[in-house]
């Protein structure tokens, strides 16, 4: 029985208690909030869902606005928009921001469960590490479990950053370390996996 929490969006009682009803009959726990606002504030007390599904078209805050400050709080919650707005321009601008699928209204509650049930798979299996205006680098917690085995919480760190592709420069800055012995833990990972490049680390870390 899948406990998974999710919260859902929308400024539509009718419709927040039809998906309330739909996801709870599959086994989801469920955080209902009637405006971004109301979301925003949840997450702020520390609510964290491991899934958000949200509407665009609401007054008091747009969908796309409360998403952009949904993942300056949390960047690593997946997000689900379900709309009313049938729009391909919208549709790319929301997941080239990040959004994890689109869902246009009504829609067909069977496809609709497993698509979020899917995701919720894939986010188990990965985690964001960092992500800029470009790029999103996920590791594999399979992966990551291994590595803890073999390399210290430091070489760990250190790896993760060298695999997103920063300089040993940059992480010494971020991590505040000095610069040698950011490439001293460097050649420790390396010659622990067994490796001699850089962007050889990325097969460790990351899908």
């Amino acid at each position: 029985m899948a406990n998974e929490l999710i919260m859902v969006i929308d400024d539509d009682i009718t419709i927040l208690k039809m998906i309330e009803i739909l996801l709870n009959k599959s086994g989801y726990e469920v955080n209902l909030a009637n405006s971004g606002k109301e979301a925003l504030a949840t997450i702020e007390k520390g609510v964290v869902p491991d899934l958000i599904i949200c509407d665009i078209s609401m007054p008091d805050m747009d969908g796309i606005t409360v998403f952009k400050e949904i993942i300056s709080i949390r960047p690593n919650i997946p997000v689900i928009f379900l709309t009313s707005v049938d729009d391909v321009h919208t549709e790319l601008t929301v997941l080239e921001l990040g959004a994890v699928d689109y869902i246009t209204k009504p829609f067909i509650p069977d496809i609709f469960l497993a698509r979020v049930k899917n995701h919720l798979l894939y986010s188990k299996q990965t985690v964001v590490v960092a992500q800029t205006d470009t790029l999103k680098v996920k590791l594999d917690k399979e992966k990551v479990a291994k590595l803890e085995g073999i390399l210290t919480e430091a070489e760990l760190e250190v790896g993760k950053m060298i695999a997103l592709g920063y300089t040993n420069q940059e992480i010494a800055e971020e991590l505040n370390y000095s610069y040698n012995y950011v490439k001293k833990l460097a050649y420790r990972i390396y010659d622990k996996l067994n490796i001699s490049k850089r962007h050889e680390l990325r097969w460790f870390f990351v899908i």
